[in-house]
């Protein structure tokens, strides 16, 4: 009961300790908004950066959304292929609940870029229908016949060509968005986030000084608590490893 107790303690602590820490992000965050709060600015080297990559990812999504397009002109078939690709890729999710969910959907899974009949081959088998139908004896059956054989070949090349295009340029496309973009979105968050803790921590520093320290602008003489010297400290060496790491 005891170990119970001390558990239950040490996780509302914990709960407690994320509480003030999201109070704080959230405050600082609405009075840089307003214009009240000092903000920690990037640097120029980092601001490029980042309008690169930003740049790169916005036509990155616009190529890949045109190839799809392109590789899939209708639009309820389009749909049903990002669907099941969806579900192929829960099913490798490191969720067991998402994966259990994506084993249950009865349908058929991943692109069937390579499994859909092109229009080419549709209409090449219509035109052998008719011809069998009309009679090879006849001038426009058998030439039914011919030119349906030739569009289904011509249908099976454009299917062979377009699966092509799908694995080796939209894949690797989708999966920079999917992968590589996600890791990229994530580190730039925590550095927000890390940026926004050291911002909070100096704003409540500034806020322990009287003002008329402030007015003086005798800060070494103004008495700060301990407890907020070491919080800016560990807040900008959480700020500089996240930094340095984005």
């Amino acid at each position: 009961m005891e170990d119970f107790g001390a558990s239950l303690k040490e996780g509302l602590g914990t709960l407690g300790s994320m509480s003030v820490k999201g109070f704080d992000r959230a405050k600082q965050f609405s009075q840089e908004k307003m214009g009240s709060a000092v903000k920690t600015e990037y640097d120029q080297d980092y601001m490029a950066l980042s309008g690169r990559v930003e740049s790169t990812r916005t036509w990155i999504n616009s190529t890949s959304n045109a190839a799809r397009n392109f590789l899939q002109p209708n639009v309820g078939a389009r749909l049903e292929d990002m669907f099941n690709e969806k579900v192929t890729a829960a099913e490798g999710s490191n969720n067991q609940n998402i994966r259990e969910l994506a084993s249950k959907i009865p349908i058929r899974k991943g692109s069937a870029i390579d499994k859909r009949q092109s229009y080419s081959e549709i209409l090449g088998a219509t035109m052998k229908q008719g011809g069998i139908e009309i009679g090879d004896s006849t001038q426009a059956g058998q030439s039914l016949l011919e030119v349906g054989t030739t569009f289904e070949k011509i249908g099976m090349l454009e299917r062979e060509y377009l699966s092509d295009v799908y694995s080796k340029f939209f894949k690797p496309f989708s999966n920079h968005l999917q992968v590589e973009w996600g890791t990229i979105t994530t580190e730039k968050r925590r550095l927000d986030l890390a940026r926004l803790d050291l911002d909070a921590a100096k704003s409540k520093v500034r806020g322990a000084r009287t003002p008329e320290a402030m007015q003086q602008n005798e800060q070494k003489a103004v008495h700060v608590p301990a407890y907020l010297q070491t919080q800016v400290r560990e807040c900008q060496a959480a700020y500089d490893r996240q930094y340095e790491q984005t």
